[in-house]
């Protein structure tokens, strides 16, 4: 991730919490959707450049490093939401009605 994404989530009024009418529009299901594509394109935006690294093509190491690095970071947190997700699922089920 770039300096320049990370200032644009910083100016970003909506993760700010100034407003949260864009982030309550999208159902849940659609915004989980939209960040599975968003880590596998980023783990195969990450394999591309370390197939590219290891065929002796000129790339930057540390590019292909931070990349790496963002999409297992992404794909971590991706796995934390579903096991939360999964556990107040589980939570629902236990309820008594």
């Amino acid at each position: 991730m770039n300096l320049e994404a990370i200032a644009q989530v910083a100016a970003d009024e909506t993760v700010l919490g100034a407003s949260a009418a864009p982030i309550a529009s999208a159902p849940f299901s659609q915004r989980l959707q939209a960040e599975f594509e968003a880590v596998n394109a980023k783990m195969s935006a990450a394999e591309i450049g370390l197939q590219e690294l290891a065929a002796g093509k000129p790339s930057d190491l540390h590019h292909v490093m931070l990349s790496l690095e963002d999409a297992k970071l992404s794909f971590q947190l991706l796995v934390q939401v579903r096991n939360k997700v999964l556990e107040a699922y589980q939570e629902v089920m236990r309820m008594q009605v």
